[in-house]
């Protein structure tokens, strides 16, 4: 299953199959207005969550960040999601010490524009439950994300979310209640609107 999540090498309000439904409501777009300009690169590689912000006990890979050419090439061939206006893409692991089966993975995928990151959110979100002939079950997370997609696959669930202009996917099996989805879910999007202000997430 790490290929399902990282084979792209990547309130509480119910929800199931993605609508289109937003988490924040504005009176022009129904978004945040925190992460609405693009990420530039080095934005995009703060947000990817890294060893310094690992919980205590958890180890970390080291981030792995797409950009430009690379990101649009390796996009094309993961087939997974939108590939217009992606301007750059990172993704990560943590694991607590000592356990084999229990991981948390983090893509996220930064685009030019809000409505390029929407059709990357809704591409994502049907390759995520695609092949799925029963359905996935829907879970409830409320992160403060703009659009949130969240279902569970046995002990393996998962999120999908969008914060203005950039799109998350935070993708976990066997996680402890201490450290839970919701809250892997809510720290990823915090490091987004963390990163959209300039400022260093881990600082």
């Amino acid at each position: 299953m790490r290929g399902v999540a990282m084979g792209l090498t990547l309130a509480l309000a119910p929800v199931g199959c993605w609508d289109g439904s937003t988490g924040h409501d504005d009176e022009d777009t129904g978004d945040s207005h925190t992460a609405q300009a693009p990420f530039n690169p080095s934005q995009l590689a703060q947000a990817v969550p890294g060893e310094l912000a690992a919980p205590k006990g958890w180890n970390a890979d080291s981030p792995l960040v797409r950009d430009g050419s690379e990101a649009q090439a390796f996009c094309r061939q993961a087939s997974r999601f939108s590939c217009v206006g992606l301007t750059a893409m990172g993704n990560s692991r943590y694991k607590p010490d000592g356990q084999s089966e229990t991981f948390v993975d983090f893509e996220v995928l930064a685009y030019d524009s809000v409505d390029n990151a929407k059709v990357g959110m809704k591409s994502l979100v049907a390759d995520v439950h695609d092949g799925k002939p029963e359905g996935l079950k829907p879970l409830t997370v409320d992160a403060g994300a703009d659009e949130t997609d969240a279902y569970a696959d046995e002990d393996r669930p998962g999120v999908v979310l969008r914060v203005g202009t950039v799109v998350a996917f935070v993708f976990s099996d066997s996680l402890p209640k201490d450290h839970d989805l919701q809250s892997f879910a809510k720290f990823q999007v915090q490091r987004i609107n963390t990163a959209a202000t300039g400022k260093n997430p881990d600082a």
